[in-house]
């Protein structure tokens, strides 16, 4: 196989975006399992912003609730899944959601910044309270 011209100089790692209020759309949804074996879904949520086209995906987890959680696991699981669903306008009943619908759905919230154990700069969702 011969030299294969690119250019690689255009390359760039993506970037975390300064703390503020952005519009967010959901890219990607894959469920899969936590380190720990249980079940979630692993979204990755792009920042819709022309300002920062190198923007990194958002990752966020959705953990779910199975009857191996602990109880003070339970309500902050719960929680969080609420609010990431209103924050997004995911349909959602009483007893549960479908990942199907939560690709395309879009939202405005605060995205923070923090720091990876490897020292990289990530962006993370702040969830706004229940309506």
């Amino acid at each position: 196989m011969g030299f294969i011209k690119q250019p690689l100089n255009d390359a760039k790692e993506p970037e975390a975006v300064p703390e503020g209020m952005y519009d967010l759309r959901i890219h990607r949804a894959d469920e899969g399992k936590s380190k720990a074996g249980n079940d979630m879904v692993t979204v990755l949520i792009k920042i819709e912003d022309s300002q920062y086209p190198n923007a990194s995906l958002i990752r966020h987890w959705i953990t779910y609730v199975n009857k191996d959680t602990p109880p003070d696991q339970r309500q902050m699981r719960l929680l969080d899944q609420r609010r990431f669903l209103q924050a997004f306008s995911v349909p959602y009943q009483e007893d549960g959601f479908n990942t199907e619908d939560l690709q395309g759905q879009t939202g405005r919230m605060m995205v923070k910044q923090e720091e990876g154990d490897d020292g990289t700069v990530y962006n993370r969702l702040v969830l706004p309270r229940l309506k």
